[in-house]
């Protein structure tokens, strides 16, 4: 504790800067002053914790010195130095919020015990402050979180939302260029809870320190979203050094393996989420690249572009066929596709590598990271499939995909996982009972059983508009109601119909009705 002495007379300043070096150590004197003004031009610049003071002194005394410095917001904790005399002087610094006095002449126990007294005063205000100020940064961060998460999910569409999040995020809009990955890592991240996953945040950050903005945040049980901003041009292969300068510190430090997706550079706001799309697809090619592989979506891209001898409306046959659990129609289809592609003479290793993962990817691409993470037939198959090499003959490699479409549907059947007649009807009506709650892609990802990234799209190809608009707009829908029937305060509506932070709320209450929710209580037909 830091402390300033203020008396008229210096016997008495040096009196008590002994008696505090040898009664109360803990504190440290850093400065003496003999009047008023001195003593309040000292105290400013110093900043003490503690300080005591007389109170007559010349040019201003001691309760004239303790106003001004109140008025300058000084937070020292006073001791006044009072005669018995002196009532009147001590009622007004009681007043003034004093609370401590010690008696002329000094007693040694009188001063220990009063200064004593006054730093546990002042060590409760801090923990209580302390306290506070964890309580308001875990808010904020969950604010935080919460917006980043809505941010990647939101839609290249969603212009007004998504200027609304990076608000609240605090990320430029002007002159900035985004990018988005995906870390996947073998196994779920519960052994990097707390300080592992702080620590794991902060390697991340560290390894791509060179950009401007570095965001990041669990998406799901194994996954790490990451967001990187620059004010510059961000070059690619750069960036894809440094994610694998990073996933090779992180298994040293925890010997967690772990695949990465990187999306391609976007220079448009509104256009983050497509490069997190784009992560999570590049994410997906995991099954042929290897499951510590980093995988840039540019690489997808010219792998698309090649020649498929198998067609679209094959696959999407086969895909139906997994959806209604038709086991003999998946065999029929494999053994179709692999007829076809025994009589294409010019493919290449690398072409039918490519054709097995769109058969594979079309089984699997509606299963969730969960599902995906405890298959056993996926992980100690589909994960270890490094090259076409591996099998001697296409019969051999058509087999094993027979076994592999048959596992899954094995899988399916024995976790009771049913026929969707609608999901995205059951998703809709999940939000419209749980909109105050939570609710990313993520989390309906993991209850409906479904892949984030196929569930987004299926979304918008039914609805015609994003998960996160349909979210938003339900809970303003909920927060107009409430605004009329009820006389709740517009911070308990925004926090029932699932804000946090009143001010995210009202801004985006206006940007989807038109005007904020003070004056639609007032006026609601004007919309």
């Amino acid at each position: 504790m830091k402390m300033v002495i203020v008396d008229d007379e210096k016997g008495i300043v040096d009196g008590l800067n002994k008696l505090i070096g040898r009664y109360v150590p803990e504190c440290e004197m850093i400065g003496a002053a003999y009047n008023g003004l001195d003593g309040f031009r000292l105290i400013l610049e110093r900043q003490p914790d503690i300080v005591i003071t007389d109170i007559r002194m010349p040019q201003a005394d001691g309760l004239e010195m303790i106003r001004m410095l109140k008025d300058e917001a000084c937070h020292a904790k006073f001791i006044l130095l009072s005669g018995y005399a002196e009532f009147e002087y001590a009622r007004k610094g009681m007043q003034l919020g004093v609370q401590f006095y010690i008696n002329k002449p000094v007693e040694e126990e009188e001063l220990q015990e009063c200064v004593y007294k006054v730093m546990e005063v002042i060590r409760s205000e801090r923990a209580r402050q302390q306290e506070v100020h964890n309580l308001k940064q875990q808010v904020h961060n969950r604010m935080v979180e919460s917006a980043l998460r809505d941010l990647l999910d939101a839609g290249s569409d969603n212009k007004v939302l998504v200027d609304e999040l990076l608000r609240v995020v605090r990320i430029p809009l002007e002159d900035t260029r985004y990018v988005c990955a995906m870390l996947e890592f073998e196994s779920s991240l519960g052994a990097l809870k707390g300080p592992g996953l702080e620590r794991l945040f902060l390697r991340i950050g560290q390894t791509l320190e060179q950009f401007q903005g570095v965001y990041r945040i669990r998406y799901s049980g194994s996954q790490v979203a990451v967001m990187v901003t620059h004010d510059q041009a961000i070059e690619y292969g750069e960036l894809i050094r440094s994610i694998h300068d990073l996933k090779e510190m992180i298994y040293q430090e925890t010997k967690l393996s772990m695949a990465v997706g990187i999306g391609t550079v976007q220079e448009r706001a509104e256009r983050i989420s497509l490069s997190f799309e784009e992560a999570r697809h590049a994410l997906s090619y995991k099954v042929i690249k290897g499951e510590d592989a980093v995988i840039p979506y540019s690489e997808i891209i010219n792998l698309k572009g090649r020649r498929l001898p198998v067609s679209e409306e094959i696959i999407s046959k086969l895909e139906a066929c997994m959806d209604n659990m038709d086991e003999k129609g998946c065999v029929n289809l494999i053994r179709e596709i692999f007829g076809i592609i025994e009589k294409e003479e010019s493919m290449s290793p690398a072409d039918l590598q490519l054709q097995c993962l769109s058969i594979l990817l079309s089984s699997m691409r509606k299963m969730s990271v969960q599902q995906f993470q405890q298959h056993d037939i996926i992980g100690r198959h589909i994960l270890s499939l490094e090259s076409i090499s591996r099998f001697r003959t296409l019969e051999q490699l058509e087999e094993w995909m027979i076994q592999v479409i048959q596992g899954i549907l094995s899988f399916k059947q024995e976790h009771q996982l049913p026929r969707k007649k609608d999901i995205i009807a059951e998703i809709k009506e999940y939000v419209r009972e749980h909109y105050s709650e939570p609710i990313s892609l993520a989390d309906l990802s993991a209850r409906f059983f479904i892949n984030p990234y196929y569930l987004s799209q299926l979304f918008k190809q039914k609805t015609g508009e994003t998960y996160l608009n349909y979210l938003a707009q339900t809970r303003i829908n909920k927060a107009k109601e409430l605004l009329i029937r009820t006389d709740l305060k517009v911070y308990e509506i925004c926090q029932r119909v699932g804000y946090s932070d009143a001010q995210h709320f009202a801004r985006l209450f206006e940007k989807l009705t038109g005007c904020r929710p003070s004056e639609y209580r007032k006026n609601p037909l004007r919309e």
